[in-house]
């Protein structure tokens, strides 16, 4: 075990994970990460190694996050806990009622597993998502910690199946992180509380996809134009971005800082820039790939702010105290045009 103790990262072999292991281990940390099969946690597992960081993580088995006790043997002796396990890929085949309730079992068993683990515990930071900061459909205006989704959960209690899957998934990232903040004012635990809520993931994985089936659905528009697609509409609700290398950065800082993150959201949006935005940055940085030129120029502001558009984020608030600024959106475009265009040959 390292000297600053062991991290527990649920959902170990998702987008994100292996970022924020990366990061953990950065910090010298040791990692411990926990996927449905043990097979999913192997390329992470190795990637980490090739990397050169020594025993690289360990990966334990968790087959149902929802399951009462399910993190408690994988939780002890940790000294933070990062839950990133969410049942999005269940939305396409189970009812909105029990996506709420598994996002709300999986968070509520994650923190009890949190008291039990000892005394050495010191942060819980929870992976929530934009979903729970706008109500669907949004209304135009620049969201931030401050905003709560009030629609979501009520339209799934309602209606049910009938919801659909984007009030599904709202409802589940709320309702995940309504009961974190309902277990912190009951249970006030000695350990860090802190919540992250991000725009669409962008950003290149530290395991390389192999399959165009991998590819994200935040990559959906970006993976059609490396294809040399006409230039897509828009991303669904909005087209707000952010590097998935800063979040990592700011889940640390929240381990790091436990007594300063305690009780924060913590919005991580870094840049608006849409297809046209990418058509551009993709011409003038990769000619070769031969993306379609649309029209240049149309469409976004110069820079890229957060802050623009008609359901823009304001992600300041973590800027400010982290110290740090968000990785620049072209920077994150090629990056991720980078890790894609391999693809191209299957």
């Amino acid at each position: 075990m390292s000297s600053k103790g062991t991290v527990l990262i649920t959902g170990f072999n998702g987008y994100l994970a292996g970022r924020v292991a990366e990061a953990a281990l950065k910090a010298g940390y040791s990692v411990r990460g926990t996927v449905r099969n043990l097979a999913a946690g192997a390329e992470v597992q190795k990637a980490l190694l090739d990397l050169g960081y020594g025993g690289g993580a360990e990966v334990v088995q968790v087959p149902d996050m929802t399951e009462p006790g399910a993190f408690d043997e994988a939780a002890i002796g940790c000294s933070a806990i990062i839950h990133l396990a969410s049942p999005v890929n269940d939305i396409w085949s189970l009812e909105p009622t029990e996506i709420v309730r598994m996002a709300v079992n999986s968070t509520t068993g994650i923190l009890e597993s949190a008291l039990k683990a000892g005394p050495q515990m010191q942060s819980v930071v929870l992976m929530s998502s934009a979903g729970a900061i706008f109500d669907v459909p949004p209304e135009p205006g620049v969201y931030s910690e401050k905003s709560w989704n009030t629609t979501s959960e009520p339209a799934v209690e309602k209606l049910g199946r009938d919801a659909g899957m984007l009030h599904a998934y709202c409802a589940s990232k709320t309702a995940g992180e309504r009961a974190f903040w309902r277990f912190r004012d009951e249970r006030k635990p000695s350990f860090g509380m802190t919540t992250l809520q991000a725009t669409y993931f962008i950003g290149p994985p530290l395991v390389p996809w192999k399959t165009k089936e991998q590819v994200p659905f935040s990559l959906t528009n970006l993976w059609k134009q490396i294809q040399g697609e006409e230039v897509p509409g828009s991303m669904l609700l909005y087209e707000g971005t952010i590097d998935i290398r800063d979040v990592a950065r700011v889940i640390l800082w929240s381990v790091l800082n436990p007594k300063e993150a305690d009780g924060e959201r913590f919005l991580c949006a870094s840049a608006t820039g849409g297809t046209q935005a990418n058509a551009d940055i993709l011409n003038k940085h990769l000619p070769s790939l031969g993306v379609v030129k649309g029209n240049p120029g149309q469409g976004y502001e110069s820079g890229y702010p957060s802050t623009s558009g008609t359901i823009a984020f304001d992600g300041s608030k973590a800027v400010k105290a982290t110290g740090q600024d968000w990785i620049p959106y072209e920077t994150s475009i090629l990056d991720t045009a980078k890790v894609l265009t391999p693809l191209l040959s299957q």
